[in-house]
């Protein structure tokens, strides 16, 4: 019966056709030594990379009968464990055919659900002759969880929602910030400029960026907001929703605030729900595993340091946050932040700020970028037109961060203002947020090794 099954999802493979859509930017290797998994929020786009990345495959020469792309989640493909995998690939091998003189490309989607998959992927990638690419759900097993199960075998890589360019891409407005100069095109930079203000507002979900209307848009959003609320961390985790909806609330209507446990769970107990810091830090890290929150730690070379001050938590989208707390859409700057946070993320930067220790209110850097090992850059993010609306105390935190950290280079996000200034050795550069998202200049990470 399991034969009749596959055969009858390798013919519908057989048949498909990849649907148009919005090339996204994360690169993929075509011809990996190691198995790819490629995690990150639900409803982000996943299985449409996978749709992309055949596409790419058959541009590289690989014969469609090279590929198959399963998808696990297909109504006839329930209760699967790993044996019947082995039946998967005798029909697979008896319909299509492959060349033998190319390897043949595995590409699993949610592949948590077939029972004992990770064995199965492991002893094929072992064998030689595969390359393998999975997904998995969030509400199922988070990225971590995929990495152990495949023992040092996989590389992570992580999608996000549209980016800038991305989102540029999907409304027909596709342009490069060096294409457009500081002092003619207005009209073009107006557009870009209106986008801007449409992306922080609503987010670059996929589904809500290709709906028009507004209100549906937002229920999109709360739809995508909810079924992390109650799949990935009530059902999963098994987290109390009460409490759980409290600790959200806090993190998503000001994001890229300081976020205290202590302080928290006081609050929390205030209003009648019991909790300890231990619980709510668990509640925090679920929601980060999850891809809800992006997490920021104070930077420091002291462990104690790192512990004892807050994290900031960034929300992984901004249309999350405005949909579930339309009032924070007319607060610029933060939405501008939160934007900066989850592009840096995309980017493959670790998320770190910087803060002046033993003063109630130290001077504060919204971002420090490290690249192996070393302080490269100091950024700040204010919702300025000019330099004249960039307030010292935001140079000042630059100038303090730059003598204590040995860093001479620093960045000014503006709103669209763009300029450069030499204080004393610290060189500081403004530049429009819509300019950085779209070409910033700096280097890509690659992934870590899982």
């Amino acid at each position: 019966m399991r034969e009749e099954d596959f055969a009858r999802v390798i013919a519908e493979w057989r048949a498909w056709r990849p649907p148009a859509s919005v090339e996204r930017e994360l690169k993929l290797p075509l011809s990996p030594t190691y198995i790819v998994a490629v995690a990150g929020p639900r409803q982000a786009g996943k299985t449409y990379r996978m749709f992309q990345l055949v596409r790419e495959l058959e541009a590289a020469g690989i014969p469609r009968g090279n590929i198959l792309y399963v998808n696990f989640e297909h109504e006839r493909l329930r209760g699967l464990d790993a044996r019947d995998l082995e039946d998967m690939m005798k029909v697979y091998y008896g319909a299509l055919k492959p060349d033998g003189r190319f390897p043949i490309y595995l590409l699993l989607d949610e592949v948590q659900l077939v029972r004992d998959w990770d064995r199965w992927v492991r002893r094929m990638h072992d064998s030689g002759g595969y390359r393998i690419y999975v997904t998995g759900s969030t509400s199922k097993m988070t990225s971590a969880e995929i990495a152990d199960a495949l023992r040092g075998r996989s590389v992570s890589y992580e999608i996000f929602p549209f980016s800038f360019r991305e989102f540029l891409r999907a409304r027909g407005l596709e342009a490069e910030a060096r294409d457009i100069d500081v002092t003619s095109h207005l009209d073009e930079r107006g557009r870009i400029l209106g986008a801007l203000e449409e992306y922080l507002r609503f987010g670059g979900y996929p589904r809500a960026t290709l709906t028009e209307d507004p209100e549906e848009r937002r229920r999109v959003l709360l739809a995508h907001y909810d079924a992390i609320f109650y799949r990935d961390l009530v059902d999963r985790c098994g987290l109390d929703p009460d409490l759980l909806d409290v600790a959200l609330s806090s993190m998503i209507s000001s994001p890229a605030g300081p976020l205290s446990a202590s302080k928290l769970c006081n609050y929390v107990r205030s209003i009648g729900i019991g909790c300890s810091k231990a619980a709510l830090l668990k509640y925090l890290e679920c929601a980060r595993q999850s891809y809800l929150v992006l997490l920021s730690e104070i930077h420091s070379r002291s462990v104690r340091n790192r512990r004892q001050y807050p994290r900031k938590a960034y929300v992984v989208d901004n249309g999350i946050v405005t949909a579930r707390y339309p009032e924070v859409a007319e607060r610029m700057g933060v939405l501008m932040e939160n934007a900066v946070a989850v592009e840096l993320a995309r980017r493959g930067f670790e998320l770190r700020y910087w803060r002046e220790y033993g003063r109630r209110e130290g001077r504060e850097v919204d971002f420090v970028i490290v690249d192996r090992g070393r302080v490269r850059q100091l950024v700040q993010v204010t919702h300025a037109v000019s330099r004249s609306e960039i307030r010292d105390r935001e140079i000042e935190a630059l100038e303090a961060a730059s003598a204590e950290l040995g860093c001479r280079e620093s960045l000014v996000i503006t709103w669209d203002h763009w300029g450069r200034e030499l204080i004393g050795d610290l060189e500081v550069r403004y530049v429009p947020l819509w300019a950085w998202l779209l070409d910033s200049g700096e280097p890509e990470r690659g992934p870590a090794p899982n």
